[in-house]
């Protein structure tokens, strides 16, 4: 299927969010923001200068030679409260027809560039909001404080964080195409997983249906057959590339990328061969079922912790295990590794997340991917998951484009 074309983020919506978060910074005391952010080529943690700017390095991540270069990958928005921003990129070939921001400087040693911008804008001194403490290296942060001993760096994530949870208009369509494009994947994935096919066959379906889409894919973690319990096995890459499927071989990828710098991310599983036995029947149908029994209790006002204890309830009656429980059966490992029904969604995952004690509410044009493994000892492992936004009603699912049973 040929790309779809979609209207993108136009400049004046990037600018009304720099507003915004001029707002929230000065509401908070601080004097201006450093947003540094990671691209190279790795899309998950590029989001915060992406949502500002547009601007995106693909660069990769090499080490920093000081005097020649700095920070390859990295870029950095700098703003006062009063103020529009500056961006700070560190090669000379960014793309002038998709960046939405008109202060643009080009710095090949961008930690010096940044400690320039900041003493050029006003901010060597007084309080600047951080945000990007998931990414930015301390050799970064270092520089500043070195050079600029007067400032007083506070750590500000959550600021765009609450700025991001609820999506326009604009990010909801490109979320649409993005889950779209992410079910298509799926399917080619799992209509590929029949006896004799290796994991990596799978995986090149879903890549031959979704690079000429646009996506971007992060990566394909999948598990199958006598590993089908964990959520990947295979690393560098995350598939295998040998092993044949053989008949009644449990199979699950993880599909998380983008498409137009929003993420999907789903899981199906599927049987090769398509006939299962009992035991495999309840694990794979569980897993849809806790889903599903979480989705129903989604709405604005909803607290997430409740939707954690939610689903844990609904595993617990039925004889499962509870993710992050202390104990485990060897099976559904994703929830022992990862202890949450799911997370919010947009230029990367995001917060909230559903897990125990989340005291954030669930609000209109929030974007949620709701999801789990579930599993018995000599069974095997069914995972699920699904994308949805939070509407004035109740929800809308998006990853309604592949269907969700996928055995006989």
């Amino acid at each position: 299927m040929p790309r779809i074309k979609t209207e993108p983020i136009s400049p004046a919506e990037y600018a009304e969010r720099r507003s915004r978060l001029r707002v929230a910074a000065a509401d908070a005391g601080l004097d201006g923001i450093l947003v540094v952010s990671r691209g190279a080529n790795g899309s998950d943690w590029g989001a915060d200068v992406v949502y500002l700017t547009n601007h995106y390095s693909a660069f990769p991540q090499i080490p920093d030679r000081p005097g020649q270069w700095s920070g390859r990958g990295y870029a950095g928005v700098v703003m006062p409260v009063s103020e529009e921003a500056t961006l700070v990129v560190e090669i000379p070939d960014w793309r002038d027809d998709l960046v939405a921001i008109e202060d643009v400087r080009v710095e090949l040693d961008l930690w010096s560039g940044l400690v320039q911008t900041l003493r050029d804008r006003g901010l060597a001194s007084g309080r600047v909001g951080l945000i990007g403490r998931e990414s930015l290296l301390y050799s970064c942060v270092d520089r500043i404080n070195q050079e600029l001993p007067d400032i007083k760096l506070e750590w500000a994530d959550y600021l765009i964080e609450e700025l991001r949870r609820v999506k326009s208009e604009a990010e909801i369509a490109l979320m649409r195409e993005s889950t779209r494009v992410g079910c298509a994947m799926v399917e080619a994935f799992v209509s590929a997983a029949v006896p004799g096919a290796t994991e990596a066959d799978c995986v090149l379906a879903a890549l031959n249906v979704g690079i000429p889409q646009g996506a971007f894919p992060l990566d394909i973690p999948v598990a199958s057959g006598p590993n089908v319990d964990h959520f990947l096995w295979d690393r560098m890459p995350s598939w295998d590339t040998e092993r044949q499927l053989q008949p009644g071989d449990m199979i699950h990828p993880d599909m998380y990328g983008t498409v137009n710098g929003y993420f999907y991310d789903m899981v199906r599983t599927t049987v090769a061969g398509g006939a299962v036995t009992a035991a495999q029947r309840e694990v794979l149908e569980a897993s849809v079922a806790v889903v599903e029994h979480i989705i129903d209790g989604i709405g604005p006002g909803v607290r997430c912790g409740d939707l954690f204890d939610r689903g844990a309830q609904w595993l617990a009656e039925h004889g499962f295990d509870v993710p992050g429980a202390e104990e485990s059966e060897g099976v559904a490992l994703l929830g022992q590794a990862y202890p949450s029904f799911g997370h919010s969604l947009g230029l990367a995952w995001e917060n909230p997340s559903l897990v125990v004690g989340e005291d954030a509410l669930l609000e209109p044009g929030m974007v949620m991917a709701v999801e789990a493994e579930v599993g018995r000892p000599g069974a095997g492992t069914g995972a699920f998951e699904h994308n949805l936004l939070v509407t004035e009603d109740g929800v809308e699912i998006l990853t309604t484009h592949v269907k969700n049973v996928w055995w006989d």
